[in-house]
């Protein structure tokens, strides 16, 4: 089986055109493209740590408030 009869996904297409793109741009501008993406995908890493902080903040609550409304019922042996 041949590369060109395996079924391709959209990503793999969109990368491809996108990669061929760029290939025909300066240097300069690829570089700033890189450092501009490498900026962005820092943020990106800073926002996901900040939402995990978030939910294991959240989690901790929900945990909280499971135990206390465990130790508010009344136990069968009151």
């Amino acid at each position: 089986m041949n590369d060109d009869s395996k079924p391709i996904s959209t990503f793999d297409e969109i990368c491809r055109i996108t990669i061929e793109t760029m290939h025909r741009m300066d240097m300069e501008t690829l570089l700033r493209l890189r450092k501009q993406a490498t900026r962005e995908l820092d943020r990106a890493k800073l926002t996901k740590g900040c939402i995990e902080s978030a939910l294991a903040l959240k989690q901790e609550d929900h945990e909280r408030e499971v135990a206390q409304a465990d130790a508010n019922q009344p136990s069968l042996l009151d």
